[in-house]
């Protein structure tokens, strides 16, 4: 078996987690407590991280409608740097607890944090560039 947590292949002293849409294993009693506060996490932030999700996309509608000239890309920039920290902050993205049966929460989160952090980066050379007028 395969902790949904963790991702610790083991063969005895697991147990399981029942959640809303199934029931899955887990290597212990601690990877049991940090999928329940995890659960606690994504039912309490979510609507945050969509909020912070779409509020960073107006960024791409003025860029695309209403800015022009040198500086045309700015608030493009700014809003992808609202959602990498939308990702950081919350890496609450995945709507289906089945996910985790292939890519464990823990391994899962890291990779959305690395994401939202890479976004970040790049929005912040791409506005340096543009303010340096390259």
């Amino acid at each position: 078996m395969k902790c949904v947590y963790c991702g610790k292949e083991y063969s005895e002293g697991g147990t399981t987690i029942n959640v809303s849409n199934g029931t899955f294993d887990v290597c212990s009693n601690e990877c049991k407590k940090l999928v329940r506060d995890y659960l606690n996490r994504d039912m309490q932030y979510k609507n945050r991280s969509y909020i912070m999700i779409f509020c960073g996309s107006i960024g791409f509608i003025l860029s695309t409608f209403f800015f022009s000239g040198k500086y045309k890309l700015v608030p493009m920039y700014l809003g992808m740097i609202i959602m990498g920290l939308a990702l950081i902050i919350y890496p609450y993205i995945f709507s289906s607890f089945i996910t985790f049966t292939r890519y464990p929460i823990k391994k899962a989160t890291a990779a959305v944090r690395i994401i939202g952090a890479a976004v970040i980066v790049a929005s912040l050379v791409f506005l340096v560039l543009t303010f340096m007028g390259v």
